[in-house]
């Protein structure tokens, strides 16, 4: 009987961790519980007594903990290996849900990433539709500017700044903060991984 309360008790655990483990597919889930499960049993030398299941989960942490640290690592490592990015992108997607600095870092790519593409698409289309592509000034009811970057369906009632400067400038910028932002996902990334791998129990 003690040996079932054990095994009961684990599988709370781990349906627990379970439900923590946003960002990763059913497969990774699935591997991620069957090495918990696998760790609890080592620890326990197969003897699941609710005694030993309970010292042996303790040691892991809470299942928020276990869950936060195996999502991190799973996604740095998938980076380290594919570094697109795209797949950056991805990786700080699959992490803003873990912690407020995950989200920071998930919306300042996603900010960086549009900017970047609004001034690389008016470059390109620059050529082809000066009067539809630059960066816009406009003037808001208050007496205030307002400014954007990028195209437009139609010709615009507002000052357009750069002219045929928009092509240089909005390919060096464009690529410029497009590398830059690919560049804070990857530190942002490795930065969370270094954290809970410092919170791991030893």
């Amino acid at each position: 009987m003690s040996r079932e309360q054990g095994q009961a008790h684990l599988d709370t655990y781990l349906a627990q961790v379970n439900r923590h483990l946003h960002g990763l597919s059913e497969a990774e889930a699935r591997e991620t519980l069957a090495e918990l499960r696998s760790h609890v049993l080592d620890r326990t030398d197969g003897h699941l007594s609710p005694a030993a299941v309970e010292a042996a989960i303790t040691a892991l942490g809470s299942p928020r903990d276990v869950a936060r640290m195996n999502v991190t690592e799973r996604v740095a490592s998938v980076v380290e290996t594919d570094r697109s990015a795209l797949s950056v992108l991805r990786a700080t997607g699959r992490l803003a849900g873990l912690s407020l600095f995950g989200f920071f870092a998930f919306l300042v790519s996603l900010t960086g990433y549009a900017v970047a593409a609004g001034f690389l698409l008016a470059a390109v289309v620059k050529p082809f539709a000066p009067e539809r592509a630059g960066l816009w000034r406009i003037v808001d009811p208050n007496g205030g500017y307002d400014y954007s970057i990028g195209v437009v369906s139609t010709a615009r009632p507002a000052q357009e700044l750069l002219g045929w400067w928009m092509i240089p400038v909005g390919l060096a910028v464009g690529a410029g903060l497009a590398y830059l932002t690919w560049r804070f996902g990857l530190y942002s990334i490795r930065r969370m991984a270094r954290g809970v791998r410092r919170q791991a129990p030893g």
